[in-house]
């Protein structure tokens, strides 16, 4: 009977090893999984403005430039192949605004004219032009980790644009109607405006590379470039005779959920 205690007691330690180191290796498996993937939030804010690169010859100077309110708000699920490389997929909604004013010669134009009519020709004068988008963005990247607190990310982003305004006015100048040898229109203080918001493309993507630093355990801060690699405008777009694209920088904070 002696013996039978004895194995009983045996069998019943063996199963609480077998439990307990199940239970390790399933801990252990998930801390391996929560380190491997994890997501993080982005806030951040943007500089920039939506320009032609390079500038053409027709703009002489820029004389203003402000940007607007640009924030955004970017959710990130990040995958980490070892402990350098990863990658990682976000979705976000993104504004880039600015206003400028520059003096052109020979610029393309379609003003409205007094009588609510569209006159077209070549513009010199100032202008001030506003844009402003409003996006839902897919940024995918390659993500290199040099040390603990380091990443650096390379990728391309999607966005879509869910509101959109290019618009703005022109005076003190003088408008070739048709051509640059066309009738000539003067216009002074008075300013006539433009609108070709709606000439404006909804999809754009671009590059995007950036840097994020870990502060203070998840808390961290990053600084972003993200460079439109595609016209605002449509392709059937003919007044604005440059390509328009959007080049923001953006810096902001970061938390992580790891």
């Amino acid at each position: 009977m002696a013996v039978g205690i004895l194995l009983s007691l045996s069998a019943l330690a063996n199963d609480l090893v077998v439990n307990e180191n199940h239970s390790e290796s399933s801990v252990e498996l998930q801390d391996s999984v929560s380190k491997e993937r994890f997501f993080s939030v982005k806030l951040g804010y943007g500089i920039g403005g939506t320009m032609p690169f390079p500038l053409p010859a027709e703009m002489r100077s820029i004389n203003g430039f402000k940007p607007l309110c640009n924030l955004s708000l970017h959710g990130v699920y990040h995958i980490l192949f070892d402990k350098k490389v990863g990658m990682k997929v976000g979705v976000g909604i993104d504004r880039k605004g600015m206003v400028a004013d520059a003096t052109v010669k020979n610029y393309s134009m379609s003003i409205t004219d007094d009588a609510g009519g569209v006159v077209s020709g070549r513009w010199t004068g100032d202008v001030q032009m506003k844009a402003v988008q409003t996006a839902l963005t897919i940024p995918v990247a390659v993500e290199w980790y040099p040390s603990d607190r380091w990443d650096v990310n390379f990728g391309p982003y999607f966005s879509y644009l869910v509101s959109r305004e290019f618009s703005g006015e022109v005076c003190n100048g003088y408008l070739r109607e048709g051509d640059p040898t066309g009738a000539k229109i003067e216009i002074g203080e008075d300013a006539q405006t433009f609108d070709f918001s709606e000439d404006m493309r909804r999809f754009q993507w671009g590059l995007s590379v950036g840097v994020d630093w870990t502060v203070y355990k998840k808390m961290g801060l990053f600084l972003d470039l993200n460079w439109g690699l595609n016209n605002i405008f449509k392709s059937d777009f003919e007044t604005i005779t440059f390509n328009m694209y959007p080049i923001f920088g953006v810096v902001g904070l970061s938390y992580s959920f790891n």
